[in-house]
C-alpha cells in the first residue's frame, strides 16, 4: 500500500512540475521595458488552457477506459475530445473579447477552409502530444506497480511453498524420533526422560525460531538430533560430526539439512556388522560444503518411506531458495551412500563455537 501511494504521489508531482513549467514559460518569454508584458503572456496562457483541459479530461476520465481495456470507447471519446478542443482553441480570439483583453497585433485573419484546417491540424497534433505524454507516464507507473505486485506475489508464493515443504519435513522427523524414545522407555526410563527434554529443545526451535534461524542453530539442532540417535545404536556404529570451530553468523533455512542426516541414520545402520555415519561441514569462500557419508544396510534399496519424502522436499527447498546457485550430488555404491551439498552463504560475523 505504501509503495502504491508513493507511485501515485510521484505521478502527481511529475504532472505538477510539468504544468508549472508550461504555464510559467510564456511569462518568462514575455519581457518588456517595464518588466513583463502581461498582455502578451495572457494570450499565450489562453492558448495553453485548451490543452490543459484535454489533459485533465484524459487523466481523470478517459484513461479509465484504456486501463479497463475498453479501447474502442477510449479512442472514440479521446478523438471526440481532441476534435472539440481543437476547434475551440482555433477561436481563441473570442476569449480575448470575453476576458476584455486586447487582441495581439497580427495580420488580419482570413477565415477560410485552409485557415480552419491548418489550425485544426496543429491543435490536433499538440493535443495528441499532451495525451501521449500523459498516457506514457500513467502506463509507466502502472507497469511499475504491476511489477512490484508481481515481485511481491512471487515472494509470497515462495514463502508459502517453503512453509509447506518445511511442515512436510518436520512431522516425519518428530514421528520417527518419538518412536525412538518410545523404544527407550522399555529398558531405561531415565534416558527416555532426558531424550524427551532434548526433543522439546528441537520442537522449540521449530516453533519459535523460524524468523531468526541461523547456521549455528542448525548445527546445534543436528547435534541434539545425533545425540538422540546415538542412544539407540550399538558400539558397532561409528558416528562423526565435524564442523568448523568458527561458524558464520548468518540466517539459514530452518531444518534444511535434517532430512539428509535422518536419511543417513535410516539407511546407514546395519543390523549386523560395522556401520558408520560421517557428517562433515566445511566453510570456505562463502560456501558451505556439506558431506554426509554412510554405510548401507540391506533394506536401503528401493525403500520408500517418510524419510525419502523428506529428502525430496529438502531438494525442492534447495531449488526454491538457491535456484541454480547450489550443487547437490549423490554418490552411491554397493556399500556406501554419500550426499554432497554446496550452498552459498554470506558471512556477516564469525562466532566462536
Amino acid at each position: 500500500m505504501k509503495q502504491l501511494n508513493l507511485n501515485n504521489i510521484s505521478e502527481k508531482v511529475i504532472y505538477l512540475i510539468f504544468w508549472i513549467f508550461v504555464f510559467t514559460f510564456p511569462v518568462l518569454l514575455s519581457p518588456s521595458t517595464n518588466g513583463i508584458d502581461w498582455n502578451r503572456a495572457s494570450h499565450e496562457l489562453i492558448r495553453i488552457i485548451p490543452f490543459f483541459l484535454v489533459f485533465l479530461i484524459n487523466n481523470f476520465v478517459l484513461f479509465s477506459f484504456f486501463n479497463n481495456k475498453r479501447y474502442l470507447k477510449y479512442f472514440l471519446f479521446t478523438f471526440t475530445t481532441i476534435f472539440i478542443f481543437s476547434i475551440l482553441s482555433s477561436f481563441d480570439y473570442l476569449a480575448y473579447v470575453f476576458l476584455n483583453i486586447s487582441q495581439p497585433a497580427r495580420s488580419p485573419i482570413k477565415i477560410d477552409t485552409l485557415w480552419i484546417l491548418n489550425n485544426l491540424f496543429y491543435n490536433f497534433i499538440f493535443s495528441l502530444l499532451v495525451i501521449g505524454l500523459n498516457n506514457a507516464i500513467k502506463i509507466t507507473f502502472s507497469w511499475l506497480e504491476e511489477k512490484k505486485n508481481y515481485e511481491q506475489l512471487k515472494k509470497e508464493n515462495l514463502k508459502n511453498q517453503l512453509s509447506i515443504l518445511q511442515h512436510q519435513i518436520s512431522p516425519h522427523f518428530f514421528m520417527n524420533t518419538l518412536n525412538n524414545i518410545h523404544a527407550l522407555m522399555d529398558y531405561d526410563k531415565e534416558i527416555a526422560k532426558n531424550s524427551l527434554v532434548t526433543l522439546s529443545k528441537l520442537m522449540r526451535v521449530l516453533l519459535y525460531e523460524n524468523d531468526n534461524y541461523t547456521l549455528q542453530m542448525e548445527i546445534d539442532f543436528l547435534k541434539d538430533y545425533i545425540d538422540l540417535m546415538k542412544i539407540r545404536v550399538t558400539e558397532n556404529v561409528e558416528i562423526k560430526f565435524e564442523y568448523p570451530e568458527k561458524i558464520p553468523h548468518i540466517n539459514f533455512p530452518t531444518l534444511l539439512l535434517i532430512s539428509f542426516v535422518e536419511n543417513s541414520f535410516k539407511h546407514g545402520i546395519k543390523a549386523i556388522g560395522k556401520s558408520f555415519i560421517y557428517i562433515n561441514f566445511l566453510y570456505e569462500n562463502e560456501f558451505l560444503n556439506v558431506k554426509i557419508l554412510n554405510s548401507k544396510n540391506s533394506t536401503s534399496k528401493n525403500n520408500i518411506s517418510p524419510v525419502n519424502i523428506g529428502m525430496n522436499n529438502s531438494k525442492k527447498r534447495l531449488d526454491l531458495i538457491y535456484q541454480d546457485n547450489y550443487i547437490f550430488k549423490v554418490i552411491e555404491t554397493e556399500t556406501t551412500y554419500e550426499v554432497n551439498l554446496k550452498i552459498p552463504i554470506h558471512e556477516n560475523k564469525l562466532l566462536s563455537n
